[in-house]
């Protein structure tokens, strides 16, 4: 529980902490995503609704109607798939002419840009391709058209995507009507393919029937002679005499009437009136040949040939009415005289089948008979089936309905506002927390006392404010290290003793129940310079000797030491001067500069070091000068190099009772400051005592310990 509890406090501090940067995503997301709305043309959906009716219709025999249960769902599937069939998509693109429309019609895409920006193609020629108009105009009215079957049922929604509504609601209408009319013509293709192969089988049959009534005939007259010498009747030898008496008659008209059609074509009226000896034809084909005769020495050109061949034009009118006349004449005296052979062959075959004759023939001839009748009744099943199929033909219904019309919609589908801003502020919220967790854990610097124990599982026993006088920040550092001295009421000033205070805290408590023998020693130091660690160490240090402690400072910073710097002192010598020294000329009261807080005596450093200096750490002179410093001080403060860039805070480390791990507010990153723990914990072991401070703070309104400054603090102005 207690476990629990700790990880919900750790979540809201996080967010505290970081509430500004969580802000800031949240605003820059809804703000990408308001702009990407703005930006963004509102598109509109239609949708319409199909029945599909799995029913298999006949409008000539509605009760013959009848569902296929089983393949049902097969067929709905299907018909869906029709739908969103290219062919069914192409007709809509022709009907609406699409290939011109703004919106769906042919658009260069970027690599068609690409090729006319380079020259390597024109415009022109990429546009005048019709294929390429065609396919891509259908990619594009593919992707702003949606068919999907409405779960199980029998219905088909079909969604249109326009910036324009009217315009979707009509596209979605268009491709409803295209399907259904496509649906009949199908059905009615259908049917014409069963007219069309039943027509060539009635012509089959109807051979067939013609095939057997002349072996019949043939038959009969194969037996015709044998019957009149069997038979008693004499009227046989007479019909079959007339038989062929009519059938010479109509040879020899049928003859006739041919040659007549081909003298007429060529206007060889004398044949023509030699052939029928005809006196009217014959009277009229004299009249032509004089005009014929006249014309011949007559100007072509001249109003007397025009009104010559006006009267020859009339004569051969009037000719070809006869000879069409003759002709007519002998076509009805061959169809009288083919139905008198009709006539005269039903009476033969009659009087022959009623005749006796013998068994054999009489099985030949009812074969014959069952034959003929077998393909009289075929035909008449096929001629019936024929006029179903071409009633149908105009009587097909289409299997789907629109159930509900696609009407323009009032509100665009996309992009869906709401949504989309919801989102970015459910998202930014996240990446607002995501990048809070980073900058808290990884990346930003501390800001705050709870944040760096998060993170770092050190504890800060004080933030440092940023020094400033009447509103103008100090950075001079002699002013800094002096402001506890000259203005001991400030909120800097508390801060520093909040650091003794708490430095106190955790060395009582370490060596709770314990004898301390000597001084106790405390480094002072930072992951990287410029962290504000002298100015710390010179102020910390005066604040025990302001306290009645004796302490030392010690700038252990070989390299580049600061103290004296700070100070606005100048040294005539410092410990590196001291570290020189043989150990048996040591000296430590002349490498001593007092302060001018008593109490507080310091060994600055006087010149910078090019040799390594974590050699002259480890020495016997530096080992002599702690234990010197132990005896002789409550309190000894070493003012160390920055830990990361040298190793000789590591080595001092071994020494300190407690460190104190100076870092820039908002500034050392995360990173740096794990890494210097690191390495400190490394050196010296997990028993470390290692204290924070967060120095150059910027304190908020909102920090309870800025609060009240104009209650407890006093302004240095004051």
């Amino acid at each position: 529980m207690d476990q629990a509890e700790f990880d919900i406090r750790g979540i809201i501090g996080l967010i505290r902490r970081q509430i500004g940067l969580i802000v800031s995503t949240i605003v820059i997301v809804a703000g990408l995503a308001a702009l990407y709305l703005f930006m963004q043309t509102p598109i509109f959906t239609a949708s319409t609704m199909v029945l599909v009716d799995p029913r298999q219709k006949n409008a000539l025999d509605p009760q013959s109607q009848v569902s296929l249960l089983p393949t049902d769902n097969a067929r709905v599937e299907s018909e869906a798939e029709i739908l969103k069939a290219p062919s069914t998509l192409l007709d809509v693109v022709k009907k609406m002419d699409l290939v011109t429309d703004p919106e769906f019609g042919v658009k260069l895409s970027t690599t068609d840009k690409l090729l006319t920006f380079f020259k390597l193609k024109s415009e022109k020629d990429i546009i005048a391709n019709p294929e390429r108009q065609v396919q891509q105009v259908l990619n594009n009215f593919t992707n702003r058209v949606s068919i999907s079957r409405k779960g199980l049922t029998y219905l088909i929604g079909i969604s249109v995507d326009s910036a324009d509504p009217k315009k979707a609601a009509d596209i979605a209408n268009a491709l409803a009507a295209s399907y259904i009319q496509n649906q009949v013509d199908a059905k009615i293709s259908n049917a014409l393919t069963v007219r069309d192969a039943l027509s060539r089988r009635l012509a089959q049959a109807s051979s067939d029937i013609n095939a057997t009534e002349n072996k019949i005939d043939a038959f009969v007259n194969e037996n015709l002679d044998k019957v009149a010498s069997d038979s008693t009747r004499s009227d046989i030898s007479q019909m079959r005499s007339q038989l062929d008496q009519l059938k010479a008659d109509s040879l020899g008209a049928a003859n006739v009437s041919s040659e007549l059609t081909s003298l007429a074509a060529r206007k060889d009226w004398a044949s023509i009136a030699d052939q029928l000896n005809s006196d009217a034809i014959k009277s009229l084909q004299s009249q032509a040949a004089r005009i014929e005769a006249a014309m011949n020495g007559i100007d072509a050109g001249s109003t007397k040939a025009a009104d010559l061949r006006k009267q020859l034009d009339s004569l051969e009118g009037q000719l070809s009415g006869q000879v069409s006349q003759e002709i007519g004449t002998l076509q009805q005296k061959i169809q009288t005289n083919q139905e008198q052979q009709d006539k005269l062959r039903s009476s033969l075959r009659q009087t022959v089948l009623s005749s006796n004759l013998s068994n054999d023939v009489m099985v030949k001839i009812y074969e014959l008979q069952q034959e003929s009748q077998v393909s009289k009744t075929l035909y008449q099943d096929l001629l019936q089936r024929l006029r179903g199929v071409e009633a149908q033909a105009d009587l097909q219904l289409a299997d789907s309905r629109v159930v509900s019309e696609a009407l323009p919609p009032n509100s665009p589908s996309s992009p869906k506002t709401n949504l989309i801003l919801m989102l970015a502020l459910v998202g930014g919220l996240g990446l607002g927390v995501g990048l809070a967790f980073l900058n808290e854990n990884f990346v930003g610097g501390f800001t705050s006392d709870q944040q760096f124990e998060a993170v770092t599982g050190v504890p800060v026993i004080s933030s440092v404010p940023v020094l400033s006088h009447a509103g103008k920040t100090v950075s001079d550092r002699q002013h800094v290290v002096d402001e506890l001295v000259d203005h001991p009421l400030t909120a800097y000033s508390e801060s520093i003793r909040r650091i003794r205070l708490g430095l106190e805290n955790m060395l009582r408590r370490k060596f709770q129940g314990q004898e301390v023998k000597g001084g106790q020693v405390i480094m002072v130091g930072s992951a990287v310079p410029g962290e504000g660690k002298t100015t710390t160490a010179v102020a910390l240090a005066r604040a025990f000797a302001l306290s009645g402690k004796h302490v030392l400072l010690i700038d252990c910073d070989l390299r580049r030491p600061a103290v004296a710097g700070a100070l606005k002192i100048e040294a005539e010598n410092g410990l590196g001067d001291y570290l020189a020294l043989a150990l048996d000329t040591q000296s430590i009261r002349q490498f001593v500069t007092k302060d001018s807080v008593q109490g507080l005596e310091m060994i600055l450093g006087t010149k910078k070091h090019r040799t390594p200096t974590d050699s002259l750490i480890e020495t016997a002179q530096f080992n002599l000068l702690m234990e010197l410093a132990r005896e002789r001080f409550e309190i000894i403060i070493l003012d160390t190099p920055p830990i990361l860039p040298v190793v000789d805070a590591q080595y001092l480390a071994t020494r300190a009772d407690v460190v104190t791990l100076v870092v820039h507010w908002a500034s050392t990153s995360q990173r740096e400051v794990r890494s210097a723990l690191n390495d400190l914990k490394t050196t010296v072991g997990d028993d470390l005592l290692i204290a924070g401070v967060l120095s150059k703070a910027e304190l908020g309104v909102g920090s309870y310990r800025n609060k009240y400054n104009s209650y407890y603090y006093t302004s240095p102005d004051a």
